[in-house]
């Protein structure tokens, strides 16, 4: 079926019940497909039609989704944009996908103004903002002019129904180009793997401009016909609060969010919540148990990609290994596959506990890069897409996260694996989070180095941070240079930004610790 099968499908089974709670509103499922068709009808009273590239830079809100199911219904693309990119992000990704419309808060109101100028193919810009300004189609206004009866578009599940543009870490954004398929699978897949029944009450602060939060949290509680709670943004000293004031029984997190978490000063009441599970990349290797301990929680893990949302999710109804990422997320069609394999450079298949590529092989993935078959070869082989990340699963076949390839250092011939090290560091009492990231070193060399931010009121020497990871990593693995921040630089996901930090104008090297020379 295509997504607004699925969206209809559900509001036939409990008009009344609460979809989505927001702040102070408690929208019913009938009454979020009745707005959904409003937005609908006036997109296409502006012109848009099935397979049009409308782009959305909005907050979490209702208008978000509004918009993104609204495109769903008529077929036209949604083209999600990071609030955090700035100008030039902005322009390229609106140029390369053609986008149309732009639909935005007011707060983005001035970076458009000036993008605009550049973009050829944008012909209306819509606010959500209140003011009524020239040149610029009110959101509320087109809501309130039209009705919720939305006439019939064929749109099959093959269609595309988003291109969402990667981080673009290793050159320019890429278009990953995701069908109505992949979105209702993954929704039903995820809903199955994570057991969401109709009586769920699924939490979640994570962006809804990124696949965490759009094929998991809303789609997979569209699928199961349980209620969302979409916060604005994640923050640790009031999610607890927050499940507490919503009754969440479901938390989903992305890892960082979950370590975050754990490094804050521990509380009596941590586990005075009615969360019974938190799904989550994970959290600091190590400390599974003590997160669960500490707030009373079950932890589930799941490992995705942008260009395979279906992937790895730990079993349901079984302890989560710590470290570990889990088994092939199930789906509840057992006809549906879902294949992942570690193989070693020459595409054998590795053996227990042996590193290797993550690939994977289901209906879910992605369609390809927008405007790039050779990456796109190069990515998809034999219907096989190739990760580029590096893991390995033990005898039980459970699977375990390494890195990134492109996160890997290599050092005198060794390759390092920086979440192995981040692992370590991070286990230090005295240690809130850290980075760790290789500088070049001659060629085809790099050396180690570490960004590390202590928690709150501790010191720590760096020579007894030295021997803590002497302790624990190989002495190749130890990093050469250390480095105290009172933060590292974040994107909207909470994650470090490797890349800002390598960036930097002040030498890597200079003003910070060398253990080479200070031994």
């Amino acid at each position: 079926m295509n997504i607004r099968q699925l969206i209809e499908q559900s509001v036939a089974a409990s008009p009344k019940k609460t979809y989505l709670y927001f702040r102070d509103l408690e929208i019913s499922y009938q009454e979020f497909n009745s707005n959904v068709n409003r937005v609908a009808n006036g997109l296409l009273g502006l012109g848009v039609v099935k397979g049009d590239k409308v782009s959305l830079m909005l907050p979490n809100s209702p208008e978000f989704l509004y918009s993104w199911f609204a495109l769903s219904k008529i077929g036209a693309v949604m083209v999600p944009i990071n609030l955090a990119f700035k100008e030039r992000e902005i322009g390229y990704i609106l140029n390369h996908s053609g986008a149309k419309v732009f639909i935005c808060s007011g707060e983005q109101l001035p970076v458009i103004t000036n993008v605009r100028r550049s973009c050829s193919s944008l012909d209306q810009v819509i606010s959500t903002g209140r003011e009524e300004l020239a040149g610029i189609v009110n959101f509320h206004q087109l809501f309130k002019e039209h009705d919720e009866d939305l006439r019939w578009i064929d749109v099959d599940d093959e269609d595309l129904a988003a291109c969402i543009y990667t981080s673009g870490t290793t050159g320019q954004p890429k278009g990953v180009m995701l069908s109505h398929e992949t979105y209702v699978l993954t929704g039903q897949s995820y809903a199955f793997s994570a057991g969401l029944s109709c009586q769920e009450r699924l939490m979640t602060p994570n962006p809804v401009f990124h696949i965490n939060a759009q094929l998991y949290s809303t789609m997979g509680t569209l699928a199961a016909n349980a209620s969302l709670i979409l916060l604005e943004r994640f923050s640790a000293s009031r999610i607890w609060e927050q499940a507490r004031y919503y009754k969440a029984n479901k938390l989903v997190l992305v890892l960082a969010s979950a370590s975050i978490l754990l490094s804050r000063t521990e509380t009596e009441d941590d586990d005075n919540n009615p969360v019974e599970k938190v799904i989550a990349g994970g959290t600091i290797k190590g400390r599974f148990r003590e997160f669960e301990k500490r707030f009373g929680v079950a932890l589930q893990t799941i490992y995705s990609l942008t260009e395979s949302p279906v992937a790895i999710m730990s079993p349901l109804g079984q302890v989560s290994k710590d470290g570990g990422i889990g088994i092939p997320m199930r789906h509840p069609d057992p006809d549906f596959r879902n294949e992942v394999r570690i193989v070693s450079e020459d595409g054998s298949e590795a053996p227990p506990l042996v590193l290797g590529e993550v690939i994977i092989k289901n209906p879910a993935i992605m369609k390809g890069y927008y405007k790039d078959p050779g990456l796109t070869a190069e990515t998809i082989k034999d219907g096989w897409l190739y990760t580029g990340d590096t893991g390995y699963k033990d005898e039980d076949g459970y699977f375990f996260f390494i890195g990134r390839n492109k996160d890997i250092i290599r050092r005198k011939g060794e390759q390092i694996p920086a979440a192995e090290v981040e692992d370590v560091i991070n286990s230090h009492p005295k240690v809130s989070y850290s980075a760790v990231i290789g500088i070049p070193a001659g060629i085809a060399d790099e050396e180690v180095k570490a960004y590390v931010v202590l928690k709150r009121d501790e010191s720590l020497l760096y020579e007894e941070l030295v021997q803590w990871c002497a302790a624990h990593l190989a002495d190749f693995k130890v990093p050469r240079y250390l480095e105290y921040r009172d933060d590292l630089p974040r994107n909207a996901l909470d994650r470090v930004t490797k890349e800002v930090l390598k960036e930097e104008k002040i030498a890597l090297t200079k003003n910070c610790y060398d253990r080479q020379v200070q031994r």
